[in-house]
């Protein structure tokens, strides 16, 4: 059973915005019988770890936060939630599975909540992935590769996975459930609009602080052209690149 426990990190020491806080005042509505546990400088040793420290030296905390909330949970568990992650009903009920875990998107594990109980294996196959890799690449550029797509790769290569739609059926040890995006995003990343259902029981609001400004920009423009738009953006740009492909 995943103990009551909410992990969360925030590295920078600034004071924390007010639009994260609101998430927060969200938690202590939500799940007032649980313990809250900040992952600061001062409960975990940056120098424990080379991607956290050399992410840390360059600023980049989303980053160093990837590994301390897979340390977080995979040693002592229980869930961890980013702080633009807003809770709209209690999940006591997904404490009796041995992992809470969502998708984002079609090809993105949602890691800005996620749960486990303690020593959870698959964690620790995803805590080996960055304990072998450095931040700062040989040719002096950040590995800035999202955690999403890192924990889908990971869970792809090791499990067969599922679909869970429903929180009480029986998980089989060979495979991984993945709850679909409605259950802990609920949001789009692309177009930002909010989709609460019947399952719902977080908000995850992509706040984005780890996207350069180049992506910054691109995503704004893809949320103005629209959904729609946007897609036939990207189904013209993959047709003129197949196009130039074969001209070569």
């Amino acid at each position: 059973m995943i103990p009551k426990v909410i992990h969360y990190c925030w590295l920078s020491g600034d004071p924390i915005p007010e639009k994260l806080q609101r998430c927060m005042d969200s938690w202590k509505k939500f799940l007032p019988d649980y313990e809250f546990v900040l992952w600061d400088l001062e409960r975990f040793d940056i120098k424990t770890s080379q991607w956290v420290k050399e992410a840390f030296e360059a600023r980049k905390y989303a980053f160093a936060a990837d590994y301390i909330r897979l340390y977080a949970v995979y040693n002592y568990g229980g869930v961890y939630m980013d702080m633009d992650v807003e809770v709209v009903r209690p999940f006591d009920d997904l404490l009796a599975s041995p992992y809470i875990l969502g998708l984002e998107s079609e090809k993105g594990v949602e890691a800005g909540v996620f749960g486990a109980e303690r020593y959870s294996l698959f964690l620790k196959k995803i805590l080996s992935y960055y304990e072998r890799r450095s931040f700062l690449k040989e040719d002096g550029t950040f590995d800035m590769r999202p955690l999403p797509s890192v924990l889908f790769e990971i869970l792809t290569d090791n499990y067969v996975l599922r679909e869970r739609n429903s929180v009480g059926i029986p998980l089989d040890s060979s495979m991984m459930y993945l709850f679909p995006s409605d259950y802990l995003t609920a949001k789009s990343y692309l177009n930002g609009k909010i989709e609460v259902t019947k399952h719902t029981y977080t908000i995850h609001h992509f706040a984005g602080s780890w996207l350069t400004r180049g992506r910054r920009v691109r995503v704004a423009f893809l949320r103005l052209l629209g959904e729609s738009n946007a897609n036939l953006l990207v189904r013209i740009k993959m047709s003129i690149f197949k196009k130039l492909r074969i001209i070569r």
